[in-house]
């Protein structure tokens, strides 16, 4: 079966009940949309709600900063059986796309801009509702792997996503993965881990950043509610935005923000962790920057994807 890959659409929005009213009107249309490419595996949307302190280092971020930032940042994952289905998708969806997302125009601030990533590393449970857990505990039990018995996973926004920005020199990536895959490891004895995955990027959609040329530059300004859709036309394709030095997001989930800062701050307190992470450190440019996360709406069959292809 093919490798997947991850398409992530980036904005940042107004922090106010509106954004949050779009995000549930109009997102839900987009993923019904994007469906319509058979390549197309699922979806996981989030909205941030936090920066990580990291020791205070960044003294005036905090976990849960919603009532406090004037912006926002949406993080929407779409995943995919090959990065071509994604650019497919939007040529063959582009009017209907870009009505549903010009409907969001009064909101934005910065954006949209989607890079793709290829999945190097990924270790992610199933979401599981409480109510379905007994149900996998037999099943596991029947087939006797009671030991494999995963992390209970809550969908809709009942857990936390760090979302975690790095930048590697290059000539130093296969070091980054190999540490960062060490680290990702030793969270599974941090209460509330979940799971992790190492995305690394390997282009930019254009449609999917509205990035057209000139004349869609200004049919974009000029159309009214969207009803003049500009023409889909581009300068570049996706892999042609190949950012140098390699960027890299190590994506990890944890059951609530306490798990969260505990579980990540084994980098700065546990000598063993703190070990594996320096390995880490010493490959990057830029980061290790973190945005916390809340997956507010999910598609969650992604998972099942997956874990089928045992990365």
């Amino acid at each position: 079966m093919p490798k997947p890959y991850v398409a992530i659409n980036m904005a940042e929005v107004k922090n106010d009940p509106k954004t949050l009213e779009l995000f549930g009107k109009v997102g839900p249309k987009v993923c019904m949309v994007t469906a319509r490419h058979p390549g197309f595996v699922g979806f996981q949307n989030h909205v941030q709600i936090g920066v990580v302190p990291m020791g205070n280092r960044w003294g005036g971020a905090s976990l849960d900063m919603r009532q406090n930032l004037s912006s926002i940042m949406l993080m929407q994952y779409t995943f995919w059986r090959d990065w071509k289905d994604h650019e497919e998708m939007h040529r063959q969806n582009w009017a209907n796309l870009f009505r549903l997302c010009l409907q969001c125009a009064d909101q934005m601030i910065w954006g949209p801009y989607e890079p793709l990533y290829e999945i190097v590393y990924a270790d992610m449970p199933l979401n599981t509702e409480m109510t379905d857990f007994t149900v996998m505990v037999g099943k596991k039990f029947a087939a006797g792997e009671a030991v494999s018995i995963p992390p209970i996973s809550q969908p809709f926004g009942k857990r936390v996503v760090a979302f975690g920005e790095h930048v590697v020199k290059e000539g130093l990536e296969s070091q980054f993965e190999e540490a960062a895959i060490k680290v990702l490891q030793a969270f599974k004895a941090a209460p509330g881990f979940l799971g992790g995955m190492i995305l690394k990027e390997i282009g930019v959609s254009p449609l999917g950043s509205l990035q057209l040329d000139s004349k869609g530059f200004h049919q974009i300004l000029e159309t009214a509610n969207g009803m003049d859709v500009p023409e889909p036309k581009t300068i570049y394709e996706a892999p042609e935005f190949r950012n140098k030095p390699q960027r890299y997001i190590v994506h990890t989930e944890w059951s609530n923000t306490d798990a969260l800062m505990f579980g990540l701050g084994r980098v700065l307190i546990y000598p063993e962790v703190r070990q594996l992470h320096d390995k880490v450190l010493d490959t990057l440019v830029y980061g290790p920057y973190i945005r916390v996360l809340n997956p507010m709406m999910e598609g969650t069959f992604w998972r099942e994807y997956l874990n089928e292809f045992h990365l």
